[in-house]
């Protein structure tokens, strides 16, 4: 061992390790507001820490399953943006070039709709998920929805001022076309060698329209629109449905030990160069501050008493889940919560799952904030 080694691990060894009690008291707290099971995964440089809180299924007893697979909802963003970056590191593409240059005609003014305003949601497109189309996850989750029928479906959207941040998977789903036409090959093959097996990622993959979710995995519940969570069935199961709406956008299944690999092998240098990961972690700002202040090119920060992190959050009928990690990504910790809530009570479950996130990486308590000065739950 070098001499700087051995500094570190006693620097390390003299630190106050986070109180997993703490953490999981978060854990306990997130399941009284409202979700059915969490999962919390912490791997650092003491190991790896797994707890779980709350039921698999609302129907027994069943804890989650420490091995969890889950839909990682927008998380998928983090994944599509890296491979976005890949390309323009190998010149490729640019940042700055309008997406008209490879996809001509796909969305009007395309030519002033540029490779960066999509990994960032400043293009104005509208988001395709606000159609009517997709209001109840139980009906559109058993179409077939090809890519170019979600772009079309954005389209016939009012859009939002450029510039500014409006989130918009439809940008995503063009950022998917995108790879494909650049790369020659699907996106799931492109994933797959792209990231999932540089990072060791053998859990995780990108499905079309398969609609089990593979290996162990806890039951995805949703909540319909206009339902009182706190009314007895009002939550109701939704693992199996037909993927295709989520795509490039919020599709890929993975668990908590492949997203944790995924953060480490990015923030640590073997996916992009230092430049690009520093752009990706220059964020413009959300509506969502201070909780979840910026939004990067494919990343997301988190707000805590001792610093942002970043990383990314995601929400899909199923599963909500929130991944982050230190700047070197070295300590990294990814939750998942096996249901996907869009009422405004759901910001206590939020703010618990925050709580977590803070006494690992910052040793303390989240302080107490409303769902109106985060604007969690909308």
């Amino acid at each position: 061992m070098t001499a700087t080694a051995t500094a570190t691990a006693l620097l390390l060894s003299l630190l106050p390790a986070p109180s997993r009690t703490d953490v999981r008291e978060a854990l306990d707290a997130a399941v009284a507001a409202g979700a059915p099971g969490i999962l919390a995964r912490i791997d650092d440089e003491r190991g790896t820490w797994i707890a779980t809180s709350g039921k698999a299924d609302l129907g027994t007893d069943r804890p989650v399953p420490r091995e969890a697979r889950f839909r990682v909802a927008s998380l998928t963003k983090s994944m599509v943006a890296t491979v976005i970056l890949q390309l323009v590191q190998e010149r490729e593409l640019t940042l700055e070039e309008p997406i008209s240059e490879h996809l001509p005609g796909l969305v009007a003014g395309g030519d002033r709709i540029t490779v960066r305003q999509l990994l960032n949601h400043t293009s104005g497109l509208a988001d395709y998920v606000a159609a009517d189309e997709f209001v109840d996850p139980e009906q559109y989750g058993r179409r077939t929805y090809t890519p170019r029928r979600l772009v079309a479906e954005g389209e016939r959207l009012p859009r939002k001022a450029p510039g500014r941040f409006a989130y918009s998977n439809t940008g995503y789903i063009l950022l998917g076309l995108l790879v494909e036409k650049v790369t020659g090959h699907d996106l799931r093959d492109v994933l797959e060698r792209r990231i999932f097996r540089p990072a060791g990622m053998t859990r995780s993959y990108l499905p079309f329209t398969a609609p089990v979710v593979r290996g162990p995995h806890a039951t995805g519940y949703h909540l319909p629109r206009g339902a009182d969570p706190a009314e007895p069935g009002a939550l109701r199961p939704i693992t199996r449905l037909n993927p295709s709406f989520a795509w490039a956008a919020y599709g890929v299944v993975s668990d908590a030990r492949d997203v944790n690999r995924f953060y480490q092998a990015l923030f640590g240098g073997r996916l992009i160069g230092a430049d690009l990961l520093a752009q990706m972690r220059t964020g413009v700002a959300t509506p969502q501050a201070p909780v979840f202040p910026k939004y990067g090119l494919g990343l997301e920060s988190v707000g805590l008493t001792c610093g942002e992190m970043w990383g990314a959050t995601g929400s899909i009928p199923g599963y909500q889940t929130f991944a982050f990690a230190d700047a070197t990504g070295k300590r990294r910790m990814t939750m998942s919560v096996n249901v996907q809530r869009n009422d405004p009570k759901v910001a206590t479950m939020l703010l618990a799952v925050v709580d977590a996130l803070n006494r690992y990486f910052c040793g303390e308590p989240y302080p107490p904030l409303t769902s109106s000065a985060t604007g969690l739950g909308r």
